[in-house]
């Protein structure tokens, strides 16, 4: 046995024996798993915190666990207590709901939901199952009318649903011009607990694509950047699939919170796009540490990424991937009165087995990297959240990938720096149920990139791990939306994407492959190459039937710099679809 699987064993031994301990000393008395990316709960209790209905959300870490999002939902039904007129029908309706979905976390807080409104109230799925012929079925589905199937016996609880999906999505390609993907999904989600403490989740999908472009001819064996998909198995005419799967296991205790597993991560202020941790990579192995206490919450994540060199684009099969790894700290405060403050470290690295220093939670990554020669892709990032008035709130996060002091104010390429800025209103001139968001991006030439090993630089299956449209760009984003009730929302939105990509005779910083090289310009302009601009604007409509049944309809109009504007029209209906938030995406980053 070589040494670097000794030394990977020994430590992956160690880490197990420290994870025992810890789970047969401790007790603790509720649910363990976190909240799906893509549940409605984040925006819900994003807007009450807007509008200080909620004192402190920590947004931007995420997820949370049941636990955390069940003390939100706590908070809010003690404002409701205080202030009813604070709170639209729309309001009740999304806090009923949500306090249904968290039942087991509330019920030993049961004081601070008993209401007459939430006494009075059911849910949809209750007069489906009890004023229709399907009642006689509600003891076998929908008992609890939340989940498909509900187990319990003793300390075991296990709730159960399918999974599926169909989409047809009109898209636009600057060379082709406007194309078809269509997509089927179907899966299972299953998740619980045994005991007080261990928790358990998993989500499998299976999906079936096709794309219009490759009518005739098999799909081009290659990975998708902007998709995020490692494997695909390729068919005739344009079709392919790939797999899915989120598992993991978990227990908290107190304020102390240890799970192990696949599941996705969002770190970061944005909401079109993260900065230092996204959900634009397909999901990866994990180890994760969460302490939340009082007015602060700490992250620890050890990530276990896979690299593929420029040959294995062609055929991932044709060489192994290598062995990554991305470990990364995050602390968050709460400064009080609507303020607070992010700080956060990680780093990137491979082809050799993990290191204990990047596995302790509180230690400072660059001085660790420089402890093991100053070889790895380090980052940090600050970011901010001001509640500015009730119904405002100001935000900002600066990525720095690399930095070099005297040569700020420069176009040093060396200053490789992301910058994320926007404002939320909600309820601007008490207009009730409605929300505003404005948010730039700006990525300067060479982040994410690393110039010691191609292995080391910011990407999961050649995937960003950061924000999705790379660097050497900007993006406009906007978004107008109306909840006509909890089930019924429209929205408007636009968008501008810029960037700067490399020609062909020298390397401007816009491709995160290509890092800098002696001989390249050490003060890249920003946008400088070849300018690629998009442009979308549109209208999306959502409808929930029943609980996570959803009906989307969207229509954008579109155009690159060069082409006319073009109609787009997409559609999905969904069923407990997508475990990070997998909305229709209508603008992609240039292919590099």
């Amino acid at each position: 046995m070589n040494n670097s699987i000794s030394q990977n064993l020994n430590l992956s031994g160690i880490i197990l024996i420290q994870i025992f301990i810890i789970c047969v000393t401790v007790v603790s008395f509720s649910q363990t798993i976190s909240v799906p990316l893509s549940h409605w709960a984040y925006d819900a209790v994003e807007r009450w915190e807007i509008q200080g209905i909620i004192p402190t959300v920590f947004n931007n870490s995420k997820p949370f666990t049941r636990l955390e999002m069940a003390e939100y939902i706590k908070e809010v039904w003690q404002t409701y207590k205080k202030e009813p007129e604070r709170f639209s029908a729309v309001d009740l309706e999304q806090l009923s709901y949500l306090t249904l979905e968290f039942m087991e976390e509330l019920e030993k807080d049961s004081e601070y939901i008993n209401s007459d409104y939430y006494d009075l109230w059911h849910p949809r799925l209750y007069y489906l199952f009890t004023k229709t012929p399907l009642k006689f079925l509600n003891k076998l589905l929908y008992p609890s009318y939340r989940n498909f199937i509900a187990l319990n016996y003793s300390e075991f609880n296990l709730f159960v649903d399918p999974i599926l999906s169909y989409s047809i999505e009109q898209k636009m390609d600057e060379d082709v011009g406007r194309y078809e993907l269509s997509r089927k999904s179907n899966g299972l989600l299953f998740y619980g607990n045994l005991g007080s403490y261990f928790g358990f989740y998993f989500d499998l999908t299976d999906n079936h694509l096709n794309d219009e472009r490759w009518q005739g001819t098999k799909l081009p064996f290659e990975v998708w950047e902007e998709s995020g998909w490692p494997y695909l198995t390729r068919r005739d005419n344009g079709k392919f699939e790939f797999d899915e799967n989120v598992a993991y296991l978990s227990f908290n205790y107190k304020y102390f919170y240890l799970a192990y597993g696949r599941e996705f991560n969002q770190w970061g202020v944005g909401h079109n796009g993260n900065l230092l941790l996204s959900t634009n990579s397909t999901v990866y192995d994990q180890i994760k540490f969460i302490v939340r206490y009082w007015r602060f919450k700490f992250t620890h994540v050890t990530a276990f990424l896979q690299y593929i060199s420029p040959e294995a684009r062609i055929s991932i099969k044709s060489q192994p991937p290598l062995d990554q790894y991305w470990s990364g700290n995050r602390l968050e405060l709460d400064l009080g009165k609507g303020m607070q403050l992010g700080f956060s470290e990680a780093v990137v690295y491979g082809d050799r087995s993990l290191q204990p220093g990047y596995f302790n939670p509180i230690s400072f990554f660059k001085s660790v990297e420089h402890y093991y020669g100053d070889r790895d892709n380090g980052v940090l990032g600050i970011d901010f959240e001001w509640r500015v008035w009730r119904g405002a709130k100001l935000y900002g996060e600066w990525f720095i990938d690399d930095i070099t002091t005297t040569k700020l104010g420069t176009n040093w390429y060396g200053n490789k720096f992301g910058l994320q800025a926007g404002i939320f209103f909600v309820n601007p001139f008490s207009l009730r149920n409605l929300d505003f968001l404005a948010e730039y991006s700006r990525i300067k030439p060479y982040v994410y990139s690393h110039s010691f090993q191609d292995f080391n630089k910011y990407k999961h299956y050649d995937s960003m791990v950061g924000h999705y449209f790379g660097p050497n760009s900007d993006q406009i984003f906007l978004r107008l939306r109306k909840r006509f009730s909890k089930f019924f929302m429209i929205s408007l939105e636009y968008e501008k994407y810029r960037h700067g990509s490399n020609p062909d005779d020298r390397n401007v910083g816009g491709d995160p492959d290509h890092p800098w090289l002696s001989g390249d310009s050490p003060e890249p302009s920003f946008l400088d190459g070849i300018l690629k601009t998009e442009q979308t604007y549109g209208v999306s409509v959502q409808y929930e039937a029943v609980r996570n049944f959803f009906l989307e309809l969207h229509f954008r109009r579109m155009k690159f710099a060069s082409q006319d504007w073009e109609n787009l029209l997409s559609f999905r209906i969904s069923l407990n679809f997508g475990y990070r938030e997998q909305r229709i995406r209508h603008i992609f980053p240039v292919m590099y």
